[in-house]
């Protein structure tokens, strides 16, 4: 199969759109069209399906979309490998890390890691845990940071656990609970807790914690976003578990103010996944070791010793 037109599928694929595709591929649109068509011929398989302007994946397509994903990556792997052999100064690092981290976490190290690497070219995303396993299980990056428990993650992932979050419970200053010095879990269950979305590892957290004390949460709102949830709190809207590292400087300024929960203490962990199969660049690896001290130099604890390569 030539790899060529297999690129230009995969690029169909993930724009799902035809039009799109030639247009970032710098080809005409009947040249895609009948690239794909002369894949189609080539497999004997339909592999995509026009639905107006745009288009969809046979389940042929989805297939080949996934063993695509999987050759280009390896050709990547190649490429850094041997860019690697030259000079571990140089090449490009894809990583994902949860909204606490990524927002939170991460850019003080990522500033100094540019200043002692400038060369190495750092492509970050911000996505819920769930979105972080789905692409590296799709070999879209080479690791990531996410947030919860590490026994739930699929068996295909090598994961080093490095450090420990604090989640917290705060509310306003003028809240009826700011002057206590606990609050029951019972009161927790339902209509007061703004939470993030299905898929965030804290959200996860929480409630599988509150779970085991057979307290099942309601939220009173849900958002994917945690500077919105810090304002809807701060405004008195309701009340929300978020992470330590993310109201450092409200707690600071008294915009909000911490309440115990009686009974309950959330740690939940702080890990570095990647594809157990999948070959670091040297780029990739420098990073991961780069990172493990400035996060606790951050956090500022003393790093939690994991051998290198050890999983779950």
């Amino acid at each position: 199969m030539n790899l060529q037109n297999l690129r230009v599928f995969l690029k169909v694929a993930e724009l799902e759109h035809i039009t799109r595709a030639s247009e970032e591929l710098n080809l005409s649109q009947p040249a895609v069209t009948k690239t794909i068509q002369g894949l189609e011929h080539e497999v004997g398989l339909e592999l995509v399906e026009r639905q107006g302007r745009r288009i969809a994946l046979t389940y042929a397509g989805r297939m080949l979309q996934g063993y695509a994903r999987q050759i280009f990556a390896m050709e990547r792997e190649m490429e850094e490998a041997l860019e690697a052999l030259r000079d571990v100064e140089s090449g490009e690092v894809t990583l994902a890390a949860n909204t606490t981290a990524g927002v939170y976490l991460l850019p003080p190290i990522v500033a100094r890691f540019r200043m002692r690497y400038p060369q190495i070219n750092l492509h970050i995303a911000i996505l819920n845990s769930h979105e972080i396993v789905e692409e590296i299980m799709n070999w879209n990056l080479d690791f990531g940071l996410v947030e919860g428990d590490a026994n739930t993650l699929p068996s295909a992932l090598d994961v080093q656990l490095f450090a420990y979050d604090e989640l917290i419970l705060v509310v306003a200053p003028g809240h009826a609970w700011s002057s206590l010095p606990s609050v029951e879990l019972e009161t927790l269950r339902e209509g007061v807790l703004l939470m993030r979305e299905q898929g965030s590892g804290i959200r996860e957290v929480v409630e599988q914690s509150l779970l085991k004390h057979n307290v099942i949460v309601q939220p009173l709102f849900t958002l994917t976003d945690n500077e919105a949830i810090k304002q809807m709190v701060i405004s008195g809207v309701g009340v929300a578990i978020v992470s330590w590292l993310s109201v450092q400087r409200e707690l600071a300024n008294h915009d909000l103010v911490q309440v115990r929960i009686a009974g309950l203490e959330l740690r939940p962990q702080l890990s570095l996944i990647q594809r157990a199969d999948k070959q670091l660049s040297r780029a990739a690896q420098a990073f991961c070791t780069f990172l493990r001290p400035a996060v606790a130099e951050e956090l500022n604890l003393q790093p939690i010793a994991v051998p290198d390569g050890q999983g779950k």
